[in-house]
């Protein structure tokens, strides 16, 4: 019976610990199982909780960026690294549907109303890939945003996808410090991209612009907390005035954006995104979310409870000339 309770317990703890604890466990059971039939039983089970009550270092959150925007860009050999937000809204809410989509172009103009429901599941993902490092001369890379607006709620109509935009580009950054002298003034980052942008769909609601870009970014941090920001130009490719889905675009998503970020220990985030007609704030703060993470053990990652409200013009490529303002609520994760 001793030998069956003493297998019961191992196993216990076994699974309490779970594998990654398992060498350091083995050497507590170990010392534990010696016992048997030369200690008192108080003795042994003494050893027993011992064992079970041992502590190991936890795992402290992962941040949600990484640590400054000069980091955020230093040549990685990992495959994926963060690039903009990636988020995960549950519900999202427009004040008014696009069920009309219009554009000067004669061929993008949708001919009869389609109702939409002014509520969706928002999600975006963002990621990017160092393609190429030249030292000190800065890196080359990929990275892939794809925003999505899927109708999660609008059972009636199978719950389709209203809009998925995709965003390809090429970044060449340059991280200015290690060229010249540090001063000041200088920039943490300075970008220079290439980027396409379009909903992949076929005529009426056909949408998509290219466009150059300079994006320098600057930083400051006040012991754990950090401002920083970035302020991106661009100008946009010409196209054919014939097959052009949305020639004044430019008209309402303007020539540039600021990206304002404040942040505390790297965990909660404030963002505030601004172009010409159109404001975005979003609020990304920790939570603890393990328990419903089934394959996550505890302390190894952190979920953010996140909170966005967009006003304006152009929170999706079909949307580019409706204004309308949205708020939603969901999830942020860490990708570092």
């Amino acid at each position: 019976m001793k030998k069956i309770a003493s297998c019961l317990v191992l196993f216990l703890l076994q699974m309490q610990w779970g594998s990654a604890h398992a060498a350091d466990d083995n050497i507590h059971l170990k010392t534990c199982l010696d016992m048997r039939g030369k200690e008192t039983s108080a003795s042994e089970l003494d050893c027993y909780r011992k064992a079970a009550q041992a502590t190991y270092p936890a795992k402290s959150l992962m941040p949600f960026r990484a640590h400054g925007l000069a980091q955020e860009w230093a040549p990685s050999n990992d495959p994926l690294n963060p690039h903009k937000q990636s988020y995960l809204l549950l519900f999202a809410q427009s004040t008014r549907a696009n069920d009309r989509p219009t554009s000067p172009n004669p061929q993008n103009q949708v001919p009869t109303p389609s109702p939409q429901e002014n509520r969706d599941i928002k999600f975006q993902f963002s990621m990017k890939h160092d393609l190429a490092d030249f030292h000190r001369y800065g890196s080359l890379w990929f990275g892939y945003t794809q925003l999505s607006f899927w109708q999660f709620y609008d059972a009636a109509d199978s719950r389709p996808f209203r809009e998925n935009n995709y965003e390809p580009e090429l970044i060449y950054s340059i991280r200015p410090n290690d060229l010249i002298a540090k001063l000041d003034i200088n920039p943490s980052i300075l970008n220079f991209g290439v980027v396409h942008q379009s909903n992949g769909q076929s005529n009426p609601r056909s949408r998509s612009w290219n466009r150059i870009y300079v994006q320098p970014g600057i930083e400051h941090t006040y012991g754990d907390r950090r401002l920083v920001l970035l302020a991106r130009w661009w100008r946009r490719i010409n196209e054919d005035p014939t097959t052009d889905d949305n020639p004044d675009i430019a008209n309402y998503l303007g020539h540039g954006d600021i990206e304002l970020r404040y942040s505390q220990n790297d965990l909660w985030e404030v963002c505030v995104i601004a172009r010409q007609h159109s404001f975005q704030l979003d609020l990304s703060a920790p939570w603890t979310a393990w328990r419903l993470l089934t394959l996550a053990a505890p302390g190894e990652h952190n979920t953010n409870v996140h909170l966005q409200y967009f006003s304006g013009y152009g929170e999706s490529l079909i949307d580019y000339n409706h204004k309308h303002e949205t708020w939603g609520i969901g999830l942020s994760f860490p990708f570092d």
